[in-house]
């Protein structure tokens, strides 16, 4: 949990993580060898296998509907159904193979795989409906199956040869391979809702590991031993992985068995969810929205070489529904919605969905049930009260800007380009929209203020940020090795704008001890984050940091974008100067307010 102190002193919980699941499912792989014999995960097999249970907290997200493959026409294309079954219906409808459907975290949108252009596979993207249909990837990759990064800014896939993950923005720019390793091959990523880690399969010579590592790529490390496991799948809460498994292999006819598995986080505690008979597979596991089911592909041998498929899915209780009897279906993924959505004509009039969309702009994560609870609560205890509702949705919307968690790591992304180099050539501000999201993704990665061990996590995440910074390009350029420590310091308050007392100045050179130049990388990072973190420094930049944070956070781009290019900065002057009237108070000045209300704040979740 974290607090926020709004402008009456008052602590108010913004806090932990969001039940927004990444539902990212495929087809299983098979092998080719041919034998009789019992392989898989070692597990404690019951009858009633794993308890999926509905999190005591406030449920985020309700279960909307389920994509899913089907070939009943002939061809693969795209369905979606109600969370019972009913109303299947078919919303891609061409000649192209479309496949491996991954819904956004926010419900909208729908990633797949289709071959409709350029001759090989791509990753497309469309509305929840089918229509709007984008490419957003290009080349001979081949991609496998999608997921989103929890945010819906960015989409992960496998491809290439042998295959690697990339990651890619969701308008097809910033293609970026995070794994080459020329001794195994990466496949199926699946991005934990919190946005801390990626699981993935790794495939050592005839064996399947699932596997986890940053969202960047780094730290990559075995959650499940090579064992025949693939198609991770996480809870909404990130606690679990659900995974498919061989635990069988018979011989003739060719019969390849598997079975959907649940794991912790940790590696722990392995827990069989289905129990598949000689000629009963089960693969592809996606968690329902509110956590409380799986989805999952269930197949059985026909005769050689022909398998029918169908969705089934796994309730609280331990039994389980089929939805589907076609035969020819599977890779279902699950549709997350917030509660109350669809009741407004704008869905950023909705207090859900409003303080959700806040957790993703401000904080780069999904909301916890708590803070999501007590900010939606706040909102509606107004009723029908216009005036209230407007204050209301005002306090709460600052609120993140003021919390603690985006204190430290967004805001201390801003004062650490500002100490390093001043503002932008010809602006009135230190850095771009484009440096700061991912810059402040990873300083705050894992952070959620007054949860177990966030201490910890935060200074971890700034030391080795502050370590990587200094060593950028551009900041050894501006700051040359063979600077005195003496000279770097006060280049660095220079650029803030700050004097220091003689005795802090002291103290911050010291940091390079009796070394004539600067070349101590860890040095340098220590005095870096001293200058950006000092009390005067905070307190001078506070209110422009303000007013660009509601162009970055709101509206998603920089104040001299469109519509504004041309205008010089003439918005965020305005704002700075109505802000500073008002000695910062941003309710009397209008500001949050005049965003909030914005036709282009509005038109980014609908009509305005």
């Amino acid at each position: 949990m974290f607090y926020s102190s709004t402008s009456d002193n008052c602590a108010r919980p913004l806090v932990s993580l969001a039940l927004a699941g990444i539902l990212c499912t495929s087809a299983i792989a098979h092998s080719t060898n041919s034998a009789t014999r019992k392989t898989g995960p070692t597990v404690a097999q019951t009858n009633g296998g794993v308890s999926l249970t509905r999190p005591q907290a406030t449920v985020l997200k309700t279960n909307g509907k389920i994509a899913f493959v089907s070939s009943r026409d002939g061809n693969n294309e795209i369905y979606t159904m109600n969370s019972d079954g009913s109303s299947q219906t078919n919303i891609t409808n061409n000649t192209a193979s479309d496949s491996l459907p991954a819904f956004s975290p926010d419900g909208s949108k729908i990633a797949f795989i289709s071959n409709r252009e350029l001759g090989v596979p791509q990753v497309f993207v469309m509305g929840s409906d089918g229509v709007n249909v984008t490419r957003v990837t290009s080349g001979s990759l081949s991609p496998g199956r999608p997921c989103w990064s929890p945010d819906g800014t960015r989409i992960m896939f496998a491809g290439g040869q042998p295959t690697d993950i990339f990651v890619i923005n969701a308008d097809g720019n910033g293609l970026t391979n995070i794994t080459n390793t020329s001794s195994a091959s990466e496949s199926l990523p699946a991005w934990a809702p919190n946005g801390s880690r990626v699981a993935f399969n790794r495939s050592i010579t005839s064996s399947f590991g699932i596997y986890l590592m940053n969202s960047d790529g780094s730290n990559i490390r075995s959650l499940l031993a090579p064992s025949f496991a693939v198609n991770s799948a996480w809870s909404p809460d990130s606690a679990h992985v659900a995974f498919s498994s061989l635990t069988g292999i018979f011989d003739p006819p060719l019969v390849l068995v598997a079975d959907i598995f649940v794991l912790d986080a940790d590696g722990n505690n392995i827990r069989a969810l289905t129990s598949g008979s000689s000629k009963v597979s089960s693969n592809s596991p996606a968690w329902s929205p509110d956590g409380a089911k799986i989805a999952f592909a269930r197949s059985f041998t026909v005769s050689t070489n022909q398998f029918s498929s169908d969705i089934s899915v796994r309730n609280a209780d331990g039994s389980q529904t089929e939805l589907t009897n076609t035969g020819n279906n599977f890779a279902p993924s699950w549709q997350p919605l917030l509660a109350g959505s669809n009741s407004c004509a704008n869905p950023a009039d909705c207090p859900e969905f409003f303080v959700s969309q806040h957790y993703r702009d401000f904080l780069s994560r999904e909301p916890d049930p708590a803070g999501w609870g007590f900010w939606t609560e706040t909102i509606n205890q107004c009723g029908f009260d216009q005036l209230c509702l407007e204050v209301k949705r005002i306090n709460a919307s600052a609120a993140f800007f003021l919390s603690i968690e985006f204190q430290q790591t967004g805001y201390l992304v801003y004062r650490m380009y500002k100490a390093s180099y001043g503002n932008l050539p010809g602006t009135p501000v230190p850095i771009r929209f484009s440096e700061f999201l991912p810059d402040t993704q990873q300083i705050g990665q894992g952070v959620i203020v007054n949860q177990t061990g966030w201490e910890q996590a935060l200074e971890s995440n700034k030391q080795s940020f502050a370590s990587q910074f200094v060593e950028r390009t551009r900041f050894t350029s501006a700051f040359p090795w063979s600077l005195t420590p003496a000279q770097f310091v006060d280049a660095l308050f220079a650029n803030a704008g700050v004097t220091p007392s003689t005795i802090d100045r002291a103290s911050i050179i010291g940091e390079f001890g009796s070394a004539a130049t600067t070349a101590d990388v860890a040095a340098r990072a220590r005095v870096l984050r001293r200058v950006a973190e000092d009390a005067t420094f905070a307190q001078q930049e506070f209110n422009r940091a303000f007013v660009l944070m509601e162009y970055f956070g709101y509206l998603r781009r920089n104040p001299n974008d469109a519509p504004e290019s041309g205008l010089n900065f003439a918005g965020y002057d305005f704002w700075l100067t109505k802000l500073n009237q008002f000695n910062g108070n941003f309710v009397q000045a209008e500001m949050v307010k005049a965003f909030i209300s914005s036709a282009e704040y509005r038109q980014r979740f609908g009509e305005p």
